[in-house]
């Protein structure tokens, strides 16, 4: 594999992880009301990478961003789903 594409991929997904385990934290006791939810994704969309400042390369830098971006919104998708079961929809 690609030295560049593998830095790109370990990154992409430390950024997941990172970005992942830092929303599961922030509603460990639930979410409140989809505005907060929204504003905390809107942030981790909107806010510079900071998730693994080790990584320095532009590729690792843009592997980083890409899997803050997917855990994001996979956390806020997955969270929408379960509210739309629990509420019968």
């Amino acid at each position: 594999m690609n030295h560049e594409l593998q830095q790109y991929r370990f990154a992409r997904i430390e950024g997941e992880k990172i970005t992942r385990a830092r929303l599961q934290a922030q509603f460990k006791d639930g979410i409140p009301d989809f505005v907060a939810l929204e504003k905390a994704i809107e942030q981790q969309l909107t806010v510079e990478p900071t998730c693994a400042p080790w990584r320095r390369s532009e590729a690792e830098q843009a592997g980083c961003r890409e899997g803050m971006r997917m855990a994001a919104l996979e956390f806020f998708w997955e969270r929408r789903q379960l509210a739309r079961q629990g509420s019968g929809h």
